[in-house]
């Protein structure tokens, strides 16, 4: 089960002409994983460091242009989820559910709403846009996945008419020039409630999934619908690994709460507000 964090906290400080951001993040157990993300996210001019009090990252850098780009980023973690697995970096848009209250986020809904459970609920395609055009925001402004050059989705268990994983990861191929991998699962997922470890179910997911031969040497985004326990997620991202893919980030549109260790997926502590949706603009943190 993976730990799950974000930012809560962005300051900032200006001292004998040297600008410094001082970040909190939670729970304090991703301070490592924040400061290792955000040392590979940043150019060298921006120094990062573990500061006190405890669960804060201080960045300092005589640039404001910097800071001011960092920051951004920094507020992008603050309202999205961030998830400590076996990739180089996994993120998910916001949380599904709260677990305090047993409600659906507003991001919950609209997943719920693009998701196609058959005839009698199919997908609403109004609620699919949404999730694209926030999807691509998002993915504007963080700038390690726009270095990305490859996008694979998890498949799906059963044919649909409207396969949200696919169907957002054919959108980002087609907008930002992505190479689209195929995954394949074998055989049906094993289901929901199956005797055995998480570690077996794990194993048994990694088995039934190839990749293209194509993603070899290839830094790719594996997109997901829900991030649950990570079980699949992995699975696919195992199954690229396999390929030859020499990167791998993983981005989710939303996190539950059960399968998260971490911050809990209270209303007092996880925005509840829908992915803002930006026109198509970097956020790149500049080399002064």
């Amino acid at each position: 089960m993976p730990d799950c964090g974000r930012i809560v906290e962005i300051r900032s400080n200006l001292s004998a002409g040297e600008w410094t951001l001082i970040v909190t993040t939670r729970p304090s157990s991703m301070l490592d994983h924040f400061s290792t993300l955000l040392k590979r996210a940043l150019p060298a001019g921006v120094d990062v460091r573990v500061g006190t009090p405890q669960g804060t990252i201080l960045f300092t850098s005589s640039c404001a242009e910097q800071l001011e780009s960092t920051r951004a980023f920094m507020e992008l973690l603050r309202d999205s989820v961030t998830i400590d697995d076996e990739a180089v970096m996994s993120h998910a848009l916001g949380v599904h559910w709260f677990a305090d209250i047993k409600e659906r986020s507003q991001l919950g809904d609209l997943v719920e709403r693009a998701k196609d459970y058959g005839n009698s609920n199919p997908s609403d395609p109004a609620a699919v846009e949404q999730i694209q055009n926030a999807t691509l925001s998002w993915l504007a402004r963080h700038p390690v996945i726009r270095s990305v050059d490859a996008v694979a989705a998890i498949p799906g268990t059963q044919p649909k008419d409207v396969d949200l994983p696919a169907t957002l990861a054919d959108t980002i191929s087609g907008r930002l020039g992505l190479r689209r991998l195929s995954l394949r699962s074998r055989n049906q997922r094993p289901q929901k409630g199956q005797s055995g470890s998480t570690a077996s179910r794990a194993r048994s997911l990694g088995a039934l999934m190839n990749a293209d031969r194509d993603a070899f040497g290839r830094r790719v985004l594996l997109v997901d619908d829900i991030y649950r326990s990570g079980n699949t997620m992995m699975a696919g991202l195992r199954a690229l690994r396999r390929a030859g893919a020499s990167t791998i980030i993983c981005l989710a549109i939303t996190k539950t709460a059960r399968d998260c260790n971490g911050l809990p997926a209270s209303v007092d502590n996880w925005p509840d507000e829908l992915p803002e949706t930006l026109e198509a603009e970097s956020f790149d943190v500049p080399f002064c």
